[in-house]
């Protein structure tokens, strides 16, 4: 077994070191608990200390995204609504005062060090739709190329229980991915990923390095306690997950110490998830992450194996049958004969034309370039959403 196939309670600071030696665009998620006062507002402290980090790393040239939780929160503080449990229709109001009030903190916060914030409001289908996730990218090139540190949340406002990212953990991913970003780190109230819950149990070990997720390590995360957030720290791991899978390093640390980054990055806090593979292009990301599958193609062995170990185009041969009706350009899940997802792709054929075309070894269905296939170390089973 090498010394990269299982956890490590040391940190691996060769790894680390080479990340941040690296490092050109960072996003840092920042949740409720670490940004929320204990009065319930939001804390100067915090996004001081934060502030000043970002300074710092702009300082070595590197350019910063912040995805921001706690519009809620503000939100909850500003109608003294206390930490009762809210309904939809009231978080969404809540969000609505809270935002301008997290975003004027942040500005506030960001000015002191002479650097422009810019608000970046965002709905699932900003992602899941190709023309606009495509717009996204360019809005985020082009603050970015300015000197601008976007600000980014879920627009809570008008998110629904059925359509959302689900918390700021799992936008935080995307939005790296949609940035290229060359590292996460996740502020969080808890300071690393532990074998049991440190505030339990005296004995629980902080995991320093985790090479891959598996659903042992998803085991291990615990859920938040502190009613401010709706990640807890397996939302936090799946995140990393998530990131891993598309070549995205992820950390996990306490965020409410000064030079919390240095602290991380010189292994003395906090836990690593490191990318299982190289980075994907944010095309293939977002096919196989991000987008909406409009059917099946389901395949035979010696198609998936051309895919998956020749790296070849899909070929209209090597489909036995299509499962639902979808247009040219659509994206489909690509499955082997037994069901299991093999990976995504945009296809250049509608669901008709595959069915009513004979059979020829010349004709492309899904190009490779337009293929995102699904890592075989991969414990999700699933590429998301599918």
């Amino acid at each position: 077994m090498s010394e990269r196939s299982c956890l490590s309670f040391d940190p691996d600071l060769a790894r680390l070191s080479s990340i941040y030696g690296k490092m050109r665009t960072l996003v840092i998620k920042v949740g409720s608990a670490v940004l929320t006062a204990s009065d319930g507002g939001v804390s100067v402290k915090a996004l001081s200390l934060i502030a000043g980090e970002v300074q710092k790393q702009r300082a070595r040239g590197i350019s910063v995204v912040i995805v921001s939780s706690g519009a809620v929160a503000a939100g909850r503080k500003t109608l003294s609504l206390g930490r009762k449990p809210l309904s939809l229709a009231m978080k969404q109001a809540a969000a609505s005062v809270g935002q301008n009030r997290l975003m004027w903190s942040w500005e506030k916060a960001l000015s002191r060090h002479k650097i422009t914030a810019a608000q970046v409001l965002l709905s699932p289908y900003d992602v899941i739709e190709r023309d606009r996730f495509t717009n996204l990218d360019r809005t985020f090139e082009t603050l970015l190329s300015l000197g601008i540190v976007p600000v980014v949340n879920e627009n809570d406002s008008v998110a629904t229980q059925e359509i959302r990212f689900g918390d700021n953990d799992q936008l935080s991913a995307k939005v790296a991915a949609i940035v290229r970003a060359d590292f996460l780190l996740i502020l969080s109230d808890v300071s690393a990923l532990f074998t049991a819950d440190p505030r339990i149990d005296s004995s629980a070990k902080r995991v320093a390095y985790v090479p891959a997720v598996t659903s042992d390590i998803r085991k291990m995360a615990g859920i938040s306690r502190s009613g401010l957030g709706t990640g807890g720290m397996s939302s936090k791991v799946l995140a990393a997950s998530d990131g891993g899978s598309w070549g995205l390093p992820v950390g996990i640390v306490g965020g409410m110490k000064p030079r919390i980054l240095d602290r991380f990055f010189l292994g003395k806090e906090g836990t690593l998830f490191d990318a299982k593979s190289i980075p994907q292009s944010s095309k293939k990301v977002w096919i196989g992450y991000f987008s909406r599958p409009s059917g099946d193609l389901v395949l035979d062995a010696g198609a998936v194996e051309a895919i998956k170990r020749r790296k070849t185009s899909l070929l209209l041969p090597g489909i036995v049958r299509t499962e639902g009706d979808f247009s040219k350009g659509d994206v489909v899940c690509l499955r082997s004969m037994d069901g299991q997802l093999v990976g995504k792709g945009i296809t250049r054929l509608s669901s008709m034309d595959i069915r009513g075309n004979p059979v020829s070894g010349g004709i492309i269905v899904v190009h490779v370039n337009d293929l995102s296939l699904l890592d075989d170390q991969n414990d999700q089973k699933e590429l998301r959403p599918c």
